[in-house]
Parts: structure tokens; C-alpha cells; sequence
């Protein structure tokens, strides 16, 4: 008995996996910042029924460059979706090899200072096991004066306030 894959109705009016990688990628050239409302609709026609792959994964890291001042929807769908992709969707289920880690790290160091710590730390809080290497490298990253200094901008009201 065949099953039919019913199709997914987005913003993106994506039908087939396979045009998945080709929205980020044209989402990274068209070099905007995503809205909370094109995120939500990002997160539905991406990740509904499935995990990103690695190449998905590497372009979302794409897409977090692409942009000036993310909105914070857009740094908890990253985060959330690289963090399902690193501790979940990898064998074994929960536990970060080392070559995982070696990834991840590589590709959060050209990230926003604060975001790729927040990936960081929520990977090694919902991972049963990881290097410690890694979790040394993740606690230098929330510890550096860069990490304070953000979250100290972000709590000061706007000047166009």
C-alpha cells in the first residue's frame, strides 16, 4: 500500500523536500533580515515533518550570517532547528561526537558572538553527553566580555525611544 505524501501549504509554497536548500539559498541572496512572521512560516514549511539535513544545517548558518539584526523569532527557530539537527537527529541520539563538535564549533565562530554561544548552550543542555573540550569552549564563549557587552545592549531602551 503506497502512502501519498501530502503537501505542505506555506508562505514559501514549498511541495518537495528537495527545494528546501534552494529556499535558504535564496533567502541568504536576497540579503534581508527574515520577519517573525516569514520565520514562522519558515519553521512550518522547513521542519514540519522533518529534521534539516547537514547541508540544510550549513545553510542556515548561511542565512544567520546574511543578516544585519535578526528578529528574535529567527534565533530561536536557528537555534532550536541546529540544536534538533546536533543532539537529535545524529546517531546516537543524544550524545555530540567529536566530529559533530568540530562542526558546530567551526560554524559558530563566524556567527553573531551571542548567537552562536546561545547555540552552544542549548546544545550541551539538551545533549546527554558531549567532549569536554566542548564544554570548556562553550563556557570560555558565554564567559567573553563580547557575550556581556550584547547582553547589555540588548536590555538598554532604543534611543528612538
Amino acid at each position: 500500500m503506497s502512502r501519498a505524501c501530502a503537501v505542505k501549504h506555506s508562505y514559501f509554497d514549498l511541495e518537495a523536500p528537495h527545494e528546501r536548500l534552494a529556499l535558504i539559498a535564496s533567502l541568504v541572496t536576497s540579503g534581508k533580515n527574515l520577519t517573525a512572521a516569514e520565520v514562522r512560516q519558515l519553521r512550518r514549511a522547513l521542519f514540519e515533518d522533518e529534521s534539516a539535513s547537514r547541508d540544510e544545517a550549513r545553510a542556515l548558518f548561511d542565512l544567520e550570517r546574511a543578516q544585519d539584526e535578526p528578529c528574535a523569532e529567527w534565533t530561536k527557530f536557528l537555534i532550536d532547528c541546529l540544536t534538533d539537527h546536533v543532539v537529535w537527529q545524529s546517531r546516537p541520539t543524544g550524545e555530540i561526537a567529536a566530529e559533530q563538535a568540530d562542526w558546530l564549533v567551526r560554524e559558530t565562530e563566524s556567527c553573531r558572538a551571542l548567537t552562536g554561544a546561545a547555540l552552544l548552550a542549548n546544545v550541551l543542555a539538551e545533549a546527554h553527553r558531549a567532549p569536554e573540550w566542548l564544554v570548556a569552549l562553550a563556557r570560555a564563549r558565554v564567559a567573553a566580555p563580547e557575550i556581556h557587552a550584547a547582553l547589555a545592549g540588548e536590555a538598554e531602551p532604543s534611543s528612538a525611544d
